[in-house]
Parts: structure tokens; C-alpha cells; sequence
């Protein structure tokens, strides 16, 4: 009783989604939001291919490429404003293909799982629901 109760429970959770504004309209879901151990660090990858989401976004020191890209490296601590962090978007088959890669900013609303995001180049913009608050 317990496992089908823990079922339905899983089947009503909400489900990641972004809302892609820019360069065109989309609407993704799937993936999933997640804290570091150290909880210095925020991603958030959202599509229906995990190996490569629709969505990706990190925030804080633990950023692949950071360093490389010249990244903000501040911690990650809630919900705020965080610029000069990666975000990449990902339109096409391949991540090559339309893909908008780059510095952005992100916003974390005041429920710590939903915000939004926009490249510096203005070249792709959005908003993101990790459905729950992210966790550890």
C-alpha cells in the first residue's frame, strides 16, 4: 500500500518546465533542479533529453566552464539576481545545432524554484519551474 501511495505521489509532483521566449517560443519539461552537497551551487537542466536539456543553467562555483568563460563565481544563496552566470539553450538536434550558449542573467523568484533567465546578448531569454524547490 505504501509503494502505490509513493506512486501516485510521484505522478502528481510537478514536473520541471521552461517557457523559451526568445529566439522563439517553446515550452519544454522534464529534467530536474538540484543543489550541490555544499549547497554552493545551483543547475538546473530542464528538456525531455537529459543528455542534453532544452534548458541549462548553473549557479555558483561548481559550474563546468566557469572558469573558462569567466563566469560569476559567488556562491549560489537562494532566491535573488545572479549575473554573468552560463546559461545554455538548446534548440536543435545536436549541440551544435541553434543552440544559444553564453554569460546571462538569472533570476530566482522568492519561492526558490521557479525564475527566469536572458543571455547578455539578448540573444535567448526564458523562464524556468524546477516544479519543487530544489534539493541537496
Amino acid at each position: 500500500m505504501q509503494f502505490v501511495a509513493a506512486l501516485l505521489l510521484l505522478a502528481t509532483a510537478p514536473q520541471p518546465a521552461a517557457n523559451i521566449t526568445k529566439p522563439r517560443p517553446r515550452v519544454v519539461s522534464g529534467g530536474g533542479c538540484r543543489i550541490t552537497g555544499d549547497g554552493t551551487t545551483l543547475g538546473v537542466n530542464i528538456g525531455p533529453n537529459s543528455a542534453m536539456p532544452t534548458v541549462a543553467l548553473t549557479i555558483g562555483p561548481k559550474s563546468a566552464m566557469a572558469d573558462a568563460m569567466h563566469a560569476n563565481m559567488a556562491k549560489f544563496a537562494g532566491p535573488g539576481t545572479y549575473k554573468n552566470e552560463i546559461v545554455a539553450v538548446y534548440l536543435g538536434k545536436t549541440a551544435l545545432e541553434d543552440s544559444y550558449i553564453g554569460l546571462g542573467t538569472v533570476t530566482v523568484a522568492a519561492d526558490g524554484k521557479s525564475g527566469s533567465f536572458a543571455l547578455n546578448d539578448g540573444k535567448s531569454a526564458g523562464t524556468f519551474d524546477c516544479g519543487t524547490a530544489p534539493s541537496k
